[in-house]
């Protein structure tokens, strides 16, 4: 008959997590420490934009509240359009600093020269509109 062994079936975390236990004194800053870093408020990297198409033009809807149209910056570079701002609030207790810069590559068929862009109540709409295609005029290839 062989001998009945047990092993410690206790996960690994749980391991580590006793050694931080109350009995060493670490518990508090242990979890101080990583619930902090773990739990602190992320910075907003993203900004909400929608692009759609229909048959005449593209839209591009950028939601940027608290700005006035004079803090934006739409920018028409070869085949690139680039939306950007810049905002500065001072308050007699803080200073508070936020940029964005967003670039498209804009499709071969738009009208660079009539895009235009109307900013109304915190979003910023762009209307790009498509270039009518060139249809060839009908016509016969001689055979040589």
């Amino acid at each position: 008959m062989y001998p009945i062994v047990r092993r410690n079936t206790v996960p690994a975390q749980s391991r580590l997590n006793s050694f931080f236990d109350d009995d060493w004194g670490f518990a508090p800053i242990f979890n101080a420490f990583f619930n902090d870093a773990l739990n602190a408020p992320r910075a907003q990297t993203g900004v909400r934009t929608n692009v759609t198409t229909n048959d005449n033009d593209y839209r591009v809807d950028i939601v940027i509240p608290g700005l006035s149209k004079d803090d934006i910056v739409v920018d028409i570079n070869d085949d690139n359009m680039t939306v950007s701002y810049e905002a500065r609030e001072n308050d007699s207790n803080f200073v508070s600093y936020r940029s964005f810069s967003r670039s498209w590559s804009l499709p071969q068929n738009t009208n660079v020269s009539d895009i235009s862009a109307e900013y109304n109540q915190g979003v910023l709409s762009i209307t790009v509109p498509k270039t009518v295609p060139e249809t060839p005029a009908a016509h016969r290839i001689e055979v040589k």
